[in-house]
């Protein structure tokens, strides 16, 4: 395994250096270094299997959410590698819900972490959600018969399904490693296996699981707060920008980007329990999304 990382950082380097097609494109966060460049290949991949991305919306305070993660759950045991979830919990949104527990406002426990971020916030606005949780965008899809994109977690199923029979144009392929500085190195290629002529996007993300913390929860009797409760899929951080960055170069069959990108890493997170996201999508108006992908970090 050290072998392979000396091998990918040696890559990195070498694409800092040598890619010349296009301009590197470089995201001015702080904390997150990208580099990139595309080109083109004349013998083209099969079409991976399609993916589904589920963006769960929910809250601490909201004791029908744990319902929605068991389903998110339950999709995903049964289509193995094709079911993604960002489990979103948006800052300073649908407080009465959303905002952590504390005994300094009158709760009975104090939550021990605040799962709510920016970009949660950002992409909340990006779907459309109204006043109510749990909601979840299935591929940010508008589905026949909705009004919104976000719908409630008994419909996920049937739409996740009829998701998983379509076909995917763009192939891609996501491999994660701890640097020696705590940051991530991620090594993402998108392949276009057919010719697309609305723009696309791609977003990264970073997910943290099994987060024990205090939940309201929904009983045959009174709510009660469950104070062992595992969070799942939470996100923690967008490495891209908030609505994903847009790919630059002509979407042509054959087409391949390759991104690589640093994240640091936050100290208060478990780094045993992260996993990478990333996913390709349409912009602020075609949002749909065309296929993800879900990696562990090596």
């Amino acid at each position: 395994m050290k072998l392979n990382k000396i091998f990918f950082f040696v890559g990195v380097l070498t694409l800092l250096v040598a890619c010349k097609e296009t301009p590197p494109y470089i995201n001015l966060t702080p904390s997150n270094i990208s580099t990139d460049t595309t080109y083109l290949i004349q013998q083209i991949p099969a079409p991976q299997a399609s993916t589904v991305l589920i963006e769960d919306f929910t809250g601490v305070r909201c004791p029908n959410c744990p319902d929605a993660q068991v389903e998110a759950k339950n999709l995903i045991a049964n289509n193995p590698e094709r079911v993604h979830v960002l489990t979103i919990h948006p800052l300073n949104l649908l407080n009465s819900l959303t905002k952590p527990l504390s005994v300094d406002i009158g709760d009975e426990v104090s939550s021990k972490y605040d799962f709510r971020t920016q970009a949660g916030k950002e992409i909340f606005s990006l779907i459309g959600i109204t006043n109510a949780l749990p909601k979840g965008a299935v591929n940010r899809k508008l589905f026949s018969g909705e009004t919104e994109r976000a719908i409630d977690y008994q419909k996920w199923a049937a739409n996740v399904n009829a998701e998983l029979l379509r076909t995917t144009p763009v192939n891609i392929d996501l491999n994660c490693y701890f640097t020696p500085k705590d940051s991530i190195a991620i090594d993402l290629t998108l392949t276009y296996t057919e010719a697309l002529t609305d723009s696309n996007y791609f977003t990264v993300a970073v997910i943290e699981n099994d987060l024990k913390d205090v939940q309201e929860r929904k009983t045959s009797g009174p709510v009660i707060l469950d104070t062992a409760y595992m969070h799942e899929h939470v996100l923690r951080a967008v490495v891209t920008d908030f609505y994903g960055d847009l790919l630059k170069a002509p979407l042509v069959k054959g087409r391949v980007f390759r991104k690589l990108l640093l994240y640091k890493v936050d100290p208060t997170w478990n780094k045993n329990n992260l996993k990478i996201v990333a996913f390709v999508h349409g912009n602020t108006t075609i949002k749909n999304v065309l296929h993800s992908r879900e990696t562990d970090i090596q």
